[in-house]
């Protein structure tokens, strides 16, 4: 972390209102991890100096990653975009280190600081990193693109609802406010249920109910992730003690976020946890969350899989680098994404993409379990193709412990149903049926 004293400020320029912004690089973070920290931090030193030729009254603050803070002072609003905007140009000028020629692209996200305050808030400085990260939400008045204006006079509901949803958080883990429901698989071989995910679900008292999606999303941003996924496991492994003792052994799968997945030492506290578990617990992954940080991640998995901890890959197909990473990553289960599944009997290509998805894991020798299951003619096609387990409504829906406890004891094993007469193209791999795990 790098500051900068803030140059002096000429009286006439006092007078001017006072801006604060947040600029980020693109694709910084693997150029880091090419050339190294030092270079990396030696090109963000410059880029800074860059800010503050460029700003007037500017300063510099924090320097992270891939993103540098900065105080800058302008007539109004308009005038401090046309600044920004002269900035970005002289950001995104070719500069030189170590003899390596680079090109900066960057994002700027500003608001304008109260005259009242002497310092940057908590609230406009997440109001500012809301609209910073790509969705547009925080920004009512500058909207998307490449300059981003916060108006700290007409803040939007949705910053307020985000900023209200972070402090109500803390005290909701310590209040046990949240509460885990899970979903139930079903082994396509045996018709017993042997594994069901944990899934994330918060009644808010003062919020209402609140989206796992916006909460997660808006925890990954702030760092608060970390105690959120602790806070399942230990929920987890008391659940997990539960149905232990009603003589249940069910694998019950966690879903890890990506930022967490390449900090070794919070996945090396988690493996702890794990191994203390009266069953057995597993880890739900996305494909796309090894990108960021690869090696780091390869190693965690790695790690997982020599503790024989058994690992997913989620919504399989839905991210951009399947192929590239599957070949390098150490788990055990591949779950085909829903949107392939909800049209597999009435689409033409999705049950080529099916076939060759369940075909591809058992010759890399992984289990495959088919999300979003909603019909009993899915169900059959999946079993026709060799698919291992289902999860969707037509399965089990999601439920509370004693609901889970209820299914588990009232549901008996269910032989696979009859093949439906559908006619699935055959998808061929090469040495495939030689590699395939006995199933």
């Amino acid at each position: 972390m790098t500051s900068h004293p803030a140059p002096p400020i000429k009286h006439d320029a006092d007078r001017r209102a006072r801006f604060f912004a947040v600029v980020a690089f693109e694709r910084f973070i693997p150029a880091r991890q090419t050339v190294g920290f030092e270079i990396a931090n030696r090109i963000l030193v410059r880029a800074a100096d860059r800010i503050l030729a460029a700003m007037q009254g500017g300063s510099v603050g924090r320097i992270g990653h891939n993103s540098i803070e900065f105080s800058f002072r302008a007539a109004d609003v308009a005038a401090a975009r046309h600044d920004l905007s002269h900035c970005l140009a002289l950001l995104e000028r070719r500069l030189e280190i170590a003899g390596v020629a680079f090109q900066l692209t960057g994002t700027v996200a500003f608001a304008p600081i109260p005259a009242d305050q002497t310092a940057v808030t908590d609230e406009l400085f997440d109001a500012v990193l809301a609209a910073l990260s790509g969705d547009g939400q925080g920004a009512p008045a500058g909207g998307g693109g490449r300059i981003r204006q916060i108006d700290t006079r007409l803040p939007s509901s949705v910053q307020l609802d985000d900023l209200a949803l972070l402090r109500a958080l803390p005290a909701a883990l310590a209040a046990d406010e949240l509460h885990v429901v899970y979903q139930p698989k079903l082994d396509c071989r045996t018709g017993r249920h042997l594994s069901a995910e944990a899934l994330l679900r918060w009644e808010s008292p003062t919020l209402g109910p609140v989206s796992t999606i916006r909460m997660i999303t808006l925890a990954e941003r702030t760092g608060a992730i970390r105690d959120i996924t602790i806070w399942v496991i230990r929920q987890v492994l008391r659940d997990q003690a539960v149905l232990h003792a009603a003589g249940h052994d069910l694998c019950i799968f966690v879903n890890m976020s990506g930022p967490l997945l390449s900090d070794q030492g919070f996945m090396a506290e988690v493996m702890g946890m794990i191994a203390s578990a009266q069953g057995r617990l597993g880890i739900e992954i996305t494909e796309t969350s090894v990108i960021e940080d690869p090696q780091a991640a390869i190693e965690t998995l790695t790690a997982l899989a020599a503790a024989d901890v058994p690992v997913a890959i989620d919504d399989f197909g839905s991210g951009l680098s399947s192929l590239a990473y599957l070949k390098r990553l150490p788990v055990s289960e591949l779950k085909i994404d829903k949107m392939f599944i909800s049209q597999l009997t009435s689409s033409n290509r999705d049950p080529l993409i099916v076939r060759a998805s369940i075909d591809l894991a058992h010759a890399m020798d992984m289990t495959v379990t088919a999300e979003g299951v909603e019909d009993g003619m899915c169900q059959s096609l999946l079993h026709v193709m060799g698919c291992d387990a289902l999860q969707g409504y037509h399965i089990a829906r999601p439920m509370p412990l004693p609901g889970l406890l209820a299914f588990l004891r009232d549901t008996p094993a269910r032989p696979a149903p009859a093949p439906a007469p559908v006619d699935t193209p055959p998808v061929r791999l090469v040495h495939a049926a030689n590699t395939r795990r006995a199933r």
